[in-house]
């Protein structure tokens, strides 16, 4: 079944942001994204400094990635300062920089699809160059990954 996407897109800046929680090393073909979730939810009330209720999964890919290729994947939240973190927590400094930014609403089995079609037909139609920085997704603490309605911004580094 061929899903089709209706993607609002913008342009948008992004200031440095302190983020803290867990990553793991995972790939498309053996994804460890839910059970990394599962640990980052289970602990997030242990953060007292965020700063919002958005939570952040991030990627860094490596050079020259191609989907077959392991990558760092993390779960994070915002947080006002790296002080009183706590135990086993990652810390992540997310850089300034220039994000062509989706908002996708639906159910994230159509992950695969809509990244297909953003990589493959969005952005070389529209003359965009990704960036060598970190990808990520932004969505909020009541984000459900199997609802029809489920919100989410895809943050996609361009020069």
């Amino acid at each position: 079944m061929k899903i089709k996407f209706n993607l609002a897109h913008r342009i948008e800046f992004i200031k440095s942001k302190k983020l803290i929680g867990f990553s793991m090393t995972t790939s498309f073909q053996d994804d460890k994204t839910p059970v990394l979730w599962k640990k980052f939810m289970m602990r997030r009330k242990e953060i007292f400094n965020r700063i919002s209720n958005q939570l952040f999964s991030l990627q860094i890919y490596p050079d020259n990635f191609t989907p077959g290729q392991s990558f760092r994947k993390y779960a994070l939240a915002e947080v006002s300062d790296f002080d009183n973190i706590p135990n086993d927590f990652d810390t992540f400094e997310l850089e300034s920089g220039k994000y062509l930014v989706f908002t996708y609403k639906g159910k994230a089995e159509n992950g695969p699809e809509l990244f297909r079609y953003i990589f493959q037909n969005f952005i070389p139609e529209n003359q965009f160059e990704v960036d060598d920085r970190p990808h990520f997704e932004i969505f909020y603490d009541d984000y459900d990954p199997n609802s029809d309605f489920a919100e989410e911004e895809i943050w996609i580094p361009v020069k």
